[in-house]
């Protein structure tokens, strides 16, 4: 029986896996720092919703299910308190809202800036994994602060390039394509359907691939030792276009095991009722382990395109 080979799909898994359970002071670290921002988003939300609802009539109503329309009445009436959702349409090639993103207000506003942060952190814990997965070595808390800090400024400039590339791959491959076209001048319903699909395919084809890409560029600067974000860039752009598939194999894996919680979590999780304490912290739990879940395929991928970089190269330099 030949030997099973490095660079098999399973094989790169299993080690990205290995690479992030090793390094489960950091995964609690990410879980602690997302469950302070998602408190920095929830305390505000609920005060403001208590303090406009309570005192009214429709409270009651509220609670037992029976306001259907209030939704529509509430954010038409108190925008300052969940913003304009509407306002997030531009970003989905959809016609944007007056003000723009720009001018979010209440939850919205604050949605879209704690992701930001959420972003940027994620960006720097990246640079200073890609650094311990390299050399595989157990750092100390101190060391790996160290690396990270070092790492912060390429890994936010390859994380602008993701979004970047990605929101090129939307615009290019998705939006702008659905404006050669009428949908209602189709002589079957199922051919714009099949467009649309093809064009999604396609965007999905090359935010993967440009995902990968940065992921590969991160293990570089890792391995490398070397800062430079171009330079890391253009050398993970060439790991990722001299095997495409292996990349996308490993994208599809990941989000796969990253989505599946989320899918099990909207078919099986139910909704609290405001009253038993004991569904409260089961709901609390469950969600707890799903973001550490998702943690943790997300740090086990960087892993796995780290061992894969890795393959039939020299050994890392000294950082």
């Amino acid at each position: 029986m030949s030997p099973i080979s490095p660079s098999a799909l399973p094989v790169l898994v299993a080690r990205g896996f290995r690479c992030a359970v090793r390094a489960w002071k950091v995964l609690l670290v990410l879980l602690a720092v997302n469950a302070l921002l998602a408190l920095a988003l929830a305390f505000p939300i609920a005060s403001a919703l208590h303090e406009t609802l309570d005192p009214l009539p429709v409270a009651d109503a509220v609670v037992k299910g029976g306001e259907t329309t209030f939704w529509d009445h509430f954010t038409r009436n108190r925008p300052d308190v969940l913003g304009n959702l509407g306002s997030f349409g531009s970003l989905f090639g959809a016609e944007p809202e007056a003000g723009g993103l720009l001018h979010l207000q209440g939850a919205a506003g604050s949605l879209l800036a704690l992701g930001l942060l959420n972003a940027v952190i994620a960006s720097i814990f990246a640079g200073g994994l890609a650094v311990r997965f390299a050399d595989g070595s157990e750092k100390d808390s101190r060391s790996f602060a160290a690396d990270a800090a070092r790492l912060a400024l390429p890994s936010l400039a390859l994380s602008v390039a993701a979004a970047a590339g990605i929101g090129g791959a939307w615009f290019v491959l998705f939006a702008a394509p659905s404006r050669l076209y009428d949908p209602g001048l189709l002589t079957f319903e199922w051919e714009a359907i099949v467009l649309a699909l093809l064009r999604l395919s396609a965007f999905l084809v090359a935010a993967g691939l440009v995902r990968m890409a940065v992921l590969a560029a991160r293990a570089t600067m890792g391995r490398s030792g070397k800062w430079n974000p171009f330079l890391a860039l253009a050398t993970g752009t060439g790991r990722v276009a001299g095997s495409p598939l292996r990349a996308l194999s490993l994208e599809v894996t990941f989000g796969l095991l990253g989505l599946g919680p989320l899918v099990v979590w909207a078919l099986a999780v139910p909704v609290w009722d405001g009253k038993d304490l004991a569904k409260l912290a089961l709901f609390v739990l469950a969600e707890t382990l799903m973001v550490l879940w998702r943690i943790l395929v997300r740090v086990a991928q960087l892993g796995a395109v780290s061992a894969w970089c890795g393959l039939g190269s020299s050994p890392p330099s000294a950082v």
